[in-house]
């Protein structure tokens, strides 16, 4: 039985192989995890901002209760160093936490917060977010538009509500083309592990 030839006027033929979107293999964060994170983020500045607040507090409210009994008001050089000393030390907690988050979201598309949650930033196609897109594009804008007074207040309520949507993004990730999925399924999406070739650009 002899083989049939092939047409040589036939139109060219490409083997192509189907390829998984590696948007399909990944797990959305849940809605506690996201909110638990932004809290964790919020641990460092708040005891910041409280520990110069008591620096300067607890001395002001010595000198007021002596003058309030009568009593001399005593030098306040010393309490002066320990404001200064306090003020010093929470500035520099809080610089080391700001590099500290930098370098984490640089690397891994995380925050100290969704680092102990587990999970992480990436484009919604799965690729890894680009340090000039977390910062530009998904924290800048609403930040903002959150100094401006009133609109501020409305904008941060409309970002915090559309995470119960059922794709589970808020606005800030619309606005950056970004979801939150579990670090787990995601690994892919740092710096260590490179990305997937989805996009030739990754602003």
């Amino acid at each position: 039985m002899s083989a049939v030839a092939p047409n040589p006027y036939s139109p060219p033929r490409a083997q192509v192989d189907d390829h998984l979107d590696s948007s399909q293999d990944l797990v959305e964060a849940s809605r506690g995890a996201r909110f638990a994170a932004v809290l964790i983020d919020g641990v460092a500045p708040f005891v910041v901002v409280v520990g110069i607040l008591a620096a300067v507090a607890l001395p002001a409210y010595h000198k007021y209760v002596q003058r309030a009994k009568g009593l001399p008001v005593t030098d306040g050089s010393s309490a002066d160093a320990t404001i200064i000393t306090v003020a010093a030390l929470a500035g520099l907690a809080f610089l080391a936490f700001v590099i500290y988050s930098i370098s984490l979201v640089y690397r891994y598309g995380q925050t100290i917060g969704k680092r102990v949650m587990g999970i992480r930033v990436v484009r919604t196609d799965g690729s890894r977010v680009a340090f000039s897109r977390f910062v530009f594009l998904r924290w800048l804008p609403l930040f903002v538009v959150g100094l401006i007074p009133w609109v501020g207040y409305f904008s941060g309520l409309v970002d915090a509500l559309m995470i119960f949507r059922d794709s589970h993004q808020c606005l800030h990730d619309n606005i950056a083309d970004t979801r939150v999925v579990t670090a787990a399924c995601s690994e892919h999406a740092t710096l260590a592990g490179g990305d997937r070739p989805l996009r030739s650009a990754n602003f």
